[in-house]
């Protein structure tokens, strides 16, 4: 009897260590600057863009910073359960005003025109009101979501077929490979093959022949953060109180136009940037 008790005790632990090392996603916490990153294809790899989100205590209010912190920008949050997100609000005034003084004084200080281009591309997703899509302890936008999947039984997974955010177009990731449509529609041309490390999923771009492709003699591949949304049982992704650069986002507009299919699913989407407290 004390054996098989102690069998017993021993699979309780095993699953419950299992629960807790492969069940449980990172959260959201307070007090920890997530910084903006993007994918670079010059150095493949993810590169910081020189700002970063904090949140408050109970994760009611943000402080959005650039550079060493000289821009700041305050405000409150709201935080959804479907989907997952925060919303961040703050006065367009404020905003404007903040984002042309830093801007004035990189001008003043010397900076040249590629450190002011990138001033202004952060400066333009700098919104009154922004949402924030949450997955296992990272944050990205509507507008970051490049690829994600179409509206079927396992739109959850990260293998099958996704929808693209610039076109028509469709692929289906399969066992390393990706395929793109025949003349009869079938998944049978493979266009490229695809590997994962740690939540990062890579895409190299190969030819008829699978050969690699290379452009000016770099690989043509890329890199995106695999995350998930759950699509609200009720109403549209995003209510219409948000900015129109969110509201505008190819994602969320084929996502809306598609929301009988969608509702109340959970689909996988690949970014192409997002904000992360512990990004190595």
């Amino acid at each position: 009897m004390k054996k098989l008790f102690s069998f017993v005790l021993i699979i309780v632990l095993l699953l419950t260590l299992s629960l807790a090392v492969f069940g449980c996603k990172a959260k959201i916490k307070s007090d920890k600057a997530y910084h903006l990153y993007t994918y670079d294809a010059r150095t493949d790899r993810f590169v910081t863009m020189g700002a970063s989100l904090t949140f408050g205590k109970g994760l009611t209010t943000f402080e959005y910073t650039f550079g060493d912190g000289d821009l700041t920008i305050h405000g409150g949050v709201e935080h959804s359960e479907d989907p997952d997100s925060y919303v961040i609000s703050c006065s367009e005034e404020v905003i404007s005003l903040v984002t042309q003084r830093y801007r004035q004084s990189m001008v003043d200080g010397g900076a040249d025109q590629s450190q002011i281009d990138l001033f202004d591309a952060i400066a333009a997703s700098i919104t009154p009101q922004t949402q924030y899509f949450a997955y296992d302890g990272k944050l990205f936008t509507a507008d970051a979501v490049e690829l994600f999947r179409v509206a079927d039984q396992d739109s959850d997974a990260f293998e099958g077929v996704y929808r693209t955010d610039s076109s028509d177009d469709m692929v289906r990731l399969r066992g390393g490979l990706m395929y793109s449509k025949d003349d009869d529609g079938e998944y049978t041309v493979k266009s490229g093959r695809y590997s994962v490390s740690r939540g990062i999923l890579t895409i190299i771009s190969t030819d008829e022949n699978g050969k690699d492709r290379y452009q000016s003699g770099v690989l043509m591949r890329k890199r995106y953060l695999m995350a998930k949304i759950t699509i609200p049982a009720e109403g549209e992704l995003l209510g219409t109180s948000m900015d129109e650069q969110v509201k505008n986002a190819a994602f969320v507009s084929k996502i809306n136009a598609d929301i009988s299919d969608y509702s109340g699913k959970t689909i996988a989407v690949l970014c192409d940037s997002f904000l992360s407290a512990d990004m190595k």
